[in-house]
Parts: structure tokens; C-alpha cells; sequence
């Protein structure tokens, strides 16, 4: 089994496309396994 990371863009998050997004991904197969909000220190 491999694993895949995916990253969504913090524009596409202030947008509000988070949750199109990895409903698009399900669609195409994949499975989210975890899921973590951070932010990178400035």
C-alpha cells in the first residue's frame, strides 16, 4: 500500500474549497486517513 500526502493551498482554504476539494480526491479513489490544520510560523 502507499501513501500519499496532500496539501491544500491557503488560498484555497480562505477561499473555502477545503471541503470540495478532498471530496474530489474521494472520487477519484483516495482515502483520507488523517487530517491536521497547521500554520507555519512567520
Amino acid at each position: 500500500m502507499s501513501l500519499t500526502l496532500a496539501i491544500i493551498k491557503p488560498d484555497a482554504v480562505a477561499a473555502g474549497y477545503s471541503g470540495k476539494i478532498i471530496s474530489h480526491l474521494e472520487a477519484e479513489g483516495f482515502k483520507v486517513y488523517a487530517m491536521r490544520m497547521s500554520r507555519a510560523p512567520s
